[in-house]
């Protein structure tokens, strides 16, 4: 996991836009990333997961009250022409909804999404036979606001 901290008074932030949620000036704004690595690789390297037919995979579960923005990728390899008409449901669960956000991704695409607090990440494989398993790759950048000052309000960025 990568972190990049930064005072809310160093990004420059105009104070005075219309109905945005807004970082105080005392409290910080941090970027974490879930990301893999390798040699002389840079951007967005996503992390590989083996999922199993049928379960749901959680990826992400934030248990912060913390309000955040959150870009994630999701994707699989390449398939045959025979793994054409199956999908990747992906479940989105936000503080804006009890019901998740739900979105079938083909397994051979990758999808990049970008939603704002997000609590919950998951994945399961549909139409599949439940023992086929599957390698997917998932890289995500949560920026979020951290109240640094005792009563501070640590929900707004």
């Amino acid at each position: 996991m990568i972190r990049k901290y930064s005072l809310k008074s160093d990004l420059g932030v105009n104070s005075t836009s219309s109905r945005r949620r807004k970082c105080p000036s005392k409290n910080f704004v941090e970027t974490h990333k879930f990301q893999g690595f390798g040699e002389n690789e840079t951007g967005n390297i996503p992390l590989t997961f083996i999922i199993n037919a049928g379960d749901e995979f959680v990826l992400f579960e934030d248990l912060t009250e913390n309000h955040n923005k959150t870009y994630f990728q999701v994707g699989s390899p390449t398939l045959g022409p025979e793994f054409l008409d199956n999908n990747l449901l992906v479940r989105v669960t936000t503080d804006s909804s009890e019901t998740p956000f739900e979105y079938n991704v083909p397994l051979s695409q990758t999808r990049a999404f970008q939603l704002e607090n997000v609590r919950r990440i998951s994945v399961q494989l549909t139409n599949l036979p439940i023992f086929f398993q599957r390698e997917i790759s998932f890289y995500l950048e949560k920026t979020f606001c951290i109240s640094c000052s005792e009563g501070g309000n640590g929900d707004v960025m």
